[in-house]
């Protein structure tokens, strides 16, 4: 059984609730994928082969610390400066 939703049916309050919604799943879905793009791209940059022991050797545990934390440091760079390019 296939039901759409007639969203002009629904009150201006019902439709701000589902917009809330859907921009909040959205927001989520933006942070799943960066979180996906740097993991991937931490994993390729320090990750020697496969991990037989189970857990990462020194030097790709620091790698991927680093890694992380460089990114982390860019982003906050680059949203300081938009955020001060904002307010000019």
């Amino acid at each position: 059984m296939d039901q759409q939703l007639d969203v002009s049916k629904l009150s201006d309050a019902d439709k701000k609730e589902l917009n809330q919604i859907l921009t909040n799943e959205a927001q989520k879905s933006n942070i799943q994928q960066t979180v996906h793009h740097l993991a991937d791209v931490c994993w390729k940059k320090c990750i020697n082969g496969r991990i037989s022991s189970g857990r990462l050797d020194q030097s790709e545990e620091t790698c991927a610390q680093n890694c992380v934390e460089r990114w982390m440091d860019t982003n906050l760079a680059v949203l300081k400066h938009l955020e001060a390019l904002r307010s000019q």
